[in-house]
């Protein structure tokens, strides 16, 4: 066992052990309040040691859960591999300032991620084991710098990306663009017809591309995978796909196929060749994990994947289902060429990202939530939140959490989606949830009523036109805590969407401000607008104008704007 010192420059000390560690070195470091470990290991390592941060109030992680209490040490526990989470968490306080934020280097494929509050000394205990890196060392990254803990995330994230380098694949434009896709509106009833319907209305709304999810290789509709694993389009429904694929361009959008490479059903053809080299079943009976870690399974996936690009002249994928390689004790692979399931996903990614590339340079790849490890970034070029149906509050935290780790790469909300008799606010509620990401858009828009009709283009024409702030802007959010009650985008303009606090401070330096009532009162307070006079307009959820003034605010100034409103203030 190896003891190590922790030497903080805020005056905290403390001893913690590297049990398995061949060695362990502090680097040397030119940013203040960051400590930099590089752990040499043989074989798993457990480093454990204790901090104080009895300020906390929360633990930000990277998790699909919105989940923000201070964990107990024994309650913490979290599995990371390349296909699921990623090895950081940050301790935050009231005023969302960073306490400690824990990282390990992108070179970690596996570990055991816990910080949690250890009752018996009422600190916090922090223990990892990492068990599968690519080479023989990682880093250990300690940032107790005082400052925004999404700054402190963002220092996480940019060593990630100093270290992966070129392997990072480029992000295309179009990959920040309004989508469609069809899992809401189609389920697995999807067809040829349905899809080029709402590629022709999704263009008319400024839709860039199609995503087409589950159901295009299957008849079967009842919602189950056993018939995954051959990923050849089903007669019935999509009876010439490069013709279709063609109509589809011809209407001017790109087309994205979904895909779910870990999952092979036992009612595919390939079922009876692959069944031995299955992780185990996953669905009952009828659906199994594929082993990546056979050359044959990686070469059929392989094949499947490129096919539709290469045959059909599909712009991208959809790579579903990616976290079912998060296996706990996979069964030994006798005849397998790699020791780890992580290992054998990153060679089967690598060798699909490089004969997709050479395909088509601008390949778009969509992962979801949970798959948001650093290592990925090296295949993918866009990240969507979760599954949260009609549900624009998590739809919020899922997309903050994802742009707080996503380096850069582009980050699409869960598609949305809304009852037809709901009301105009409650349709644009469904967009401000998302604003700070792109959004994927999943209902009928040739059967929207004119009201909501209204709302869905102001939504996606006022998204469009703040694109370069809401995405590129520096992203602010407050208290993870209470899931993010206010966020702000600052650029050119400072965009702040305020959900359930209502008081919007400003600074000397937001000249140019929009204001988004995302909660459910009719007004908004407003401090340090002044001190000279303001130009206000107000409009109402579907863009419409309500009144316009020019005044010269009081340092609380409270707004009437209505729910699901936007207030758009300039200081003379």
């Amino acid at each position: 066992m190896t003891t190590f010192e922790i030497r903080s420059p805020v005056g905290v000390c403390r001893t913690g052990t590297a049990s398995g560690a061949a060695s362990m070195t502090e680097l040397p470091t030119t940013e203040p309040g960051v400590l930099r470990y590089e752990v040499v290991a043989g074989s798993a390592v457990t480093l454990r040691f204790t901090w104080p941060a009895e300020s906390a109030v929360s633990l930000w992680r990277a998790m699909q859960s919105s989940r923000r209490e201070l964990p107990t040490d024994w309650g913490s526990r979290r599995e990371i591999r390349s296909v699921r989470s990623a090895p950081v968490g940050t301790l935050v306080d009231a005023q969302d300032r960073n306490l400690l934020t824990v990282s390990l280097s992108s070179h970690v494929r596996g570990c055991d991620f816990a910080i949690g509050v250890h009752e018996e000394t009422a600190e916090q205990l922090v223990e990892l084991i990492v068990d599968d890196v690519e080479g023989q060392s990682f880093i250990l990254r300690l940032d107790v710098r005082d400052l925004h803990f999404a700054e402190a995330l963002e220092g996480v994230t940019a060593d990630w990306t100093a270290e992966l380098g070129d392997r990072i694949v480029p992000v295309p434009e179009l990959a920040r663009q309004p989508m469609y896709s069809t899992w809401y509106s189609d389920h697995q009833h999807v067809s040829a017809e349905s899809v080029e319907r709402h590629a022709r209305d999704g263009a008319a709304h400024g839709c860039a591309a199609v995503i087409v999810d589950d159901g295009w290789q299957t008849h079967d509709t009842a919602r189950g995978y056993a018939y995954c694993g051959d990923w050849e389009p089903t007669s019935r429904t999509f009876p010439d796909m490069s013709e279709h694929v063609r109509r589809v361009h011809d209407l001017g959008l790109h087309y994205v196929l979904w895909l779910a490479p870990p999952l092979i059903g036992v009612q595919s053809k390939a079922w009876d060749r692959l069944k031995d080299r299955t992780l185990g079943f996953a669905d009952g009976e009828v659906t199994a994990v594929l082993d990546p870690r056979y050359p044959e399974v990686r070469d059929h996936l392989v094949e499947c994947c490129i096919r539709p690009v290469r045959d059909w002249g599909v712009d991208g994928l959809k790579l579903d289902f990616i976290d079912s390689w998060a296996w706990g004790s996979p069964p030994p692979a006798p005849d397998g060429d790699c020791t780890s399931v992580d290992e054998g996903v990153e060679l089967f990614l690598q060798a699909v990202t490089t004969e997709l590339k050479r395909l088509r340079p601008d390949v778009l790849i969509e992962f979801r939530q949970d798959y948001v490890s650093p290592r990925l970034w090296q295949f993918g070029t866009f990240l969507r939140a979760g599954d949260c149906a009609m549900d624009p509050v998590e739809n919020r935290v899922r997309t903050i959490d994802s742009r707080l780790l996503a380096g850069g790469r582009a980050v699409h909300s869960d598609m949305l989606m809304w009852h037809p008799d709901a009301s105009a606010e409650t349709v644009a509620q469904q967009f401000i949830g998302a604003m700070f990401s792109t959004p994927q858009v999943s209902m009928e828009l040739n059967a929207l009523s004119a009201e909501h009709e209204r709302v869905v283009r102001y939504w996606l024409g006022f998204l469009r036109d703040h694109t370069d702030v809401l995405l590129g802007g520096v992203l602010v959010p407050s208290r993870p805590d209470a899931r993010y009650p206010q966020v702000r985008a600052v650029g050119s303009t400072t965009v702040v969407a305020a959900f359930t606090n209502p008081v919007v401070p400003l600074a000397d330096s937001d000249r140019s401000v929009v204001l988004v009532n995302g909660g459910s009162s009719g007004r908004l307070i407003v401090e340090g607008a002044g001190p000279g006079p303001v130009d206000l307009v107000v409009s109402d959820c579907s863009g419409t104008e309500v009144y316009r003034s020019t005044t010269t605010p009081p340092e609380l100034w409270a707004i009437d704007v209505p729910v699901a409103g936007v207030a758009r203030i300039v200081r003379n």
